[in-house]
């Protein structure tokens, strides 16, 4: 098996577990605010639902942004890309493709510091340690920096190990 190869089963691979997670999440996310919007109506509020709901939307969406990116289904501008000749095209996305790679090194840095300042306090109502939120933001970045490695070697070397 050729190193593309392997990048590219274990970039779906990878995906899959997100997409996985991220639609757990969001069922959590319904449910739970679902039960703090009837408590709310006909008993007591609930106290640590509305952070709970807040965290799994951050987890959800940091986790979705590598779905999003591995499937190329971000927000692009294509225009200047349409008036480049072809060679160009395939350069012009590796830079992008580089670029974002390079954004979201900086993203896993700067979340792993943050983490580890951020790692005695705990959340007000749930009373869990934060590093395990702000573990998002390095998580969720190192799977988009994988999904950049295997944008980029496909690009260079061509779609291997794809399935027709």
């Amino acid at each position: 098996m050729s190193v593309i190869t392997f990048f590219r089963k274990l970039s779906d691979a990878i995906n899959k577990v997100c997409l996985t997670i991220c639609v757990a999440l969001l069922g959590a996310m319904v449910v739970t605010t679902s039960v703090q919007i009837i408590c709310r109506v006909f008993f007591t509020a609930i106290s640590w639902s509305e952070e709970l709901a807040r965290y799994f939307l951050i987890w959800t969406s940091l986790l979705g942004a590598g779905c999003v990116y591995k499937s190329g289904s971000n927000i692009a501008v294509l225009f200047v890309q349409g008036l480049l000749p072809q060679g160009l095209k395939k350069f012009a996305k590796i830079l992008v493709h580089i670029l974002c790679g390079f954004f979201f090194a900086l993203a896993i840095y700067h979340g792993t510091r943050y983490m580890g300042m951020m790692g005695i306090q705990k959340s007000a109502a749930l009373h869990i340690p934060m590093k395990f939120m702000y573990l998002a933001i390095p998580l969720g970045c190192g799977i988009m920096e994988f999904h950049v490695i295997d944008a980029i070697l496909g690009e260079i070397f061509g779609k291997e190990g794809e399935e027709s």
